[in-house]
């Protein structure tokens, strides 16, 4: 889901579209559906007044015509479901149905950009796909048929070749800003903070954190695996993974400096490390015998009694939290900046 203050927006995959849910009450606000869309992936992004989602679709052949696969890329007014553009990306004209594996998601949208992309997950033969859009207008600024983007900054695009190659593109041209041979790196959407990107597997079981607009290591986590991080939307970014010996680690990253201001677990103090399940605003949220909160910027422990599960998307009124059990959203109020009821 995206998270807006009053609103949540997910797709919807039987009348596929995008609904926009009432946070206080669970009801829903609006529905916007695209006839012609297909497969989607992730969620829709909000950037200021705009929700913006990206669908699978196919125009189905005839006679010697085959099939043709493209994606859709919508945006509607955050409020209302109003759709304000649609824009169509052709991506192949094969009669097989590899293209069609391709699942479209949006990477990341701000102000002025818009950064799709399109491919199989896995080991693919075909090429990834990725578009860049003009956020207000949907024009499309240029797309790159051999470029799986994985994050959006104002001023690049960062991806990966089909080659395994790292490459930052401008965002104003789609010229090539820089490139690095990371072939034993996976990419992943998973933004770190602004101005960061994250590679895993680089190196033995460890973690880049990249400047995007360089394409320079800000952050080497040497055989300690990182394999998600939450930022915080201020200047700490909270990443958790396992250390060489496979054991739970938490580490806490300045996004302006890269600097470690914190991790666990901690021999010295006997703290072990928690499972991380969001950050918001100077305050984490931890899973360890029950939900829990920790301070950001020094790692100490605020509540351990704010309920049996804790939130996995966060906002300054809201905690939400997936029951895989009832395949549902459970939203709680915040009660203060640590701990829901």
């Amino acid at each position: 889901m995206a998270l807006g203050a009053h609103l949540a927006y997910a797709y919807d995959r039987d009348d596929v579209g995008i609904t926009a849910f009432r946070l206080d009450n669970g009801d829903i606000a609006w529905h916007t559906s695209l006839p012609e869309g297909g497969s989607v992936a992730q969620a829709p992004r909000l950037t200021g007044n705009t929700v913006i989602g990206a669908f699978a679709t196919t125009e189905t052949g005839a006679g010697t015509y085959a099939d043709r696969h493209g994606v859709s890329v919508v945006a509607m007014e955050a409020g209302t479901g109003k759709t304000l553009w649609t824009r169509e990306i052709a991506t192949d004209s094969v009669s097989d149905n590899e293209a069609g594996a391709a699942v479209p998601h949006v990477v990341g949208a701000d102000a002025r950009h818009v950064l799709v992309a399109s491919y199989e997950q896995g080991y693919s033969d075909t090429p990834p796909l990725s578009a860049l859009l003009d956020t207000r207008t949907g024009r499309v600024i240029w797309t790159d048929a051999d470029f799986k983007g994985v994050d959006l900054e104002e001023s690049v695009a960062v991806g990966v070749r089909h080659d395994g190659d790292f490459v930052g593109k401008s965002t104003s041209d789609g010229g090539q800003q820089w490139k690095r041979d990371l072939r034993l790196g996976e990419a992943t959407a998973s933004d770190p903070g602004p101005g960061l990107t994250f590679a895993d597997g680089t190196a033995a079981g460890g973690t880049l954190l990249i400047d995007a607009a360089t394409g320079a290591t800000r952050l080497d986590s040497d055989d300690t695996s990182l394999l998600d991080c939450h930022y915080d939307g201020w200047n700490t970014t909270i990443c958790a993974g396992a250390d060489g010996s496979g054991h739970a680690a938490v580490w806490a990253v300045d996004v302006r400096t890269s600097d470690v201001v914190w991790r666990l677990p901690d021999a010295s103090t006997n703290r072990v490390a928690p499972e991380i399940t969001s950050a918001w605003h100077g305050v984490v949220y931890a899973q360890a015998d029950q939900a829990m909160t920790l301070d950001t910027r020094t790692g100490r422990d605020l509540r351990t009694d704010i309920g049996p599960v804790s939130p996995t998307m966060v906002n300054d009124g809201y905690g939400l939290v997936y029951d895989d059990s009832a395949r549902a959203i459970d939203v709680y109020r915040a009660v203060d900046a640590s701990a829901f009821g």
